[in-house]
């Protein structure tokens, strides 16, 4: 107990030291992941230096119309997740937003819990997670059913930025945008279905 005290208060004392050098957080844009994509689901995978940063996936759910969007994100070990905003805004409908609603896993049994908000900005359902809590430092999964669907819409981008920091001493966020896009069978005011393949198309933003 006794050298876990003195090495706390040594990390405590080189953490002002390295706060009264620079209080000027420094921040790393990264705005051109690779994409990659498996079946339906697509990756934007994020690399510094040759290093993995983060992969950030969303994986549909369409019967025929889109169920379910399963998104996840795994980080570099010694990071923790800030935040997370994505933007579903459906394409070729009626100009209506998806209605989206979310479910967990985003409570456990210790504090601080996420922060998690779900709402509607102008064409566009928008997922915001304010604060990742006890889920800072690990793989996070979102699971989001749809609720109901844009008529005759048959495409989706996701617009996603997720901020990722460096733990110990360092004061380094990582700021990581990127697109998805979805294109996937949907039913036609006739009646009849588009012949798109689901997910058949995605590019990096």
């Amino acid at each position: 107990m006794r050298r876990r005290a003195v090495l706390a208060s040594a990390l405590t004392a080189a953490s002002t030291a390295a706060a009264g050098c620079s209080a000027v957080e420094s921040r790393t844009e990264h705005t051109d992941p690779t994409v990659k994509t498996d079946d339906n689901a697509k990756y934007l995978e994020f690399r510094e230096g040759g290093t993995d940063l983060a992969t950030v996936g969303i994986d549909p759910r369409f019967a025929p119309l889109p169920d379910h969007f399963h998104t996840s994100i795994s980080h570099l070990e010694d990071t923790e997740l800030q935040s997370l905003t994505q933007r579903f805004v459906a394409l070729g409908g009626d100009g209506t937003p998806p209605q989206l609603s979310l479910q967990g896993p985003f409570m456990g049994d210790h504090k601080p819990h996420p922060s998690v908000s779900l709402f509607r900005e102008g064409t566009a359902a928008v997922v915001e997670v304010h604060r990742f809590g006890e889920l800072a430092d690990e793989t996070v999964f979102i699971d989001l059913p749809v609720i109901q669907w844009p008529e005759s819409a048959p495409r989706l981008v996701v617009e996603s930025t997720v901020e990722l920091a460096e733990t110990g001493l360092t004061d380094h966020t990582h700021v990581l945008d990127g697109q998805f896009e979805f294109e996937f069978t949907a039913e036609t005011e006739a009646g009849e279905r588009t012949a798109d393949t689901p997910g058949s198309s995605g590019q990096g933003r």
